[in-house]
């Protein structure tokens, strides 16, 4: 595996059991993570998962507030690399430790400026909505199977 993608991993994965809040994680990791996501941006990884990252954004926008998205994304990031590596799997892993990453970084540039980039919080809702209403036919035709 990647050596940055291990050090990002290890790096959320370290907040397992523990609870931190949205402003505490801006003030103390904020630069470290838009480290991460710079490097990651770089490496070309945003383009390779931007789907999933449009997908984690739009499900953070169910949110309306800021501080509960960043929370609650977070410890999504450190639940999934939790799970990832309990069932050894490195291809979720990196997926999970760059989408979050890049998501959190994301966030966190709206709670320090107080803007929301409109196009890509379009976008990523189209993405979400389109997901969730695949799962909904998906669940539909289960349903169906049942009776």
């Amino acid at each position: 595996m990647d050596i940055l993608i291990k050090e990002i991993a290890d790096f959320l994965y370290s907040f397992k059991n523990k609870t931190i809040e949205a402003n505490i994680l801006v003030e103390k990791y904020s630069e470290q993570i838009k480290n991460y996501s710079k490097v990651l941006t770089q490496q070309g990884l945003k383009n390779e998962y931007e789907e999933n990252f449009l997908t984690i954004l739009g499900y953070s926008l169910r949110l309306d507030d800021i501080k509960q998205r960043i929370f609650f994304t977070f410890q999504e990031a450190v639940y999934a690399i939790d799970l990832d590596k309990i069932m050894k799997n490195d291809d979720s892993l990196k997926l999970n430790t760059v989408v979050y990453i890049l998501v959190l970084d994301c966030l966190i540039d709206e709670y320090k400026s107080g803007k929301i980039d409109k196009e890509l919080k379009q976008e990523a809702l189209r993405v979400y909505k389109k997901i969730e209403e695949r799962k909904a036919k998906e669940d539909k035709k289960y349903h169906l199977y049942q009776y």
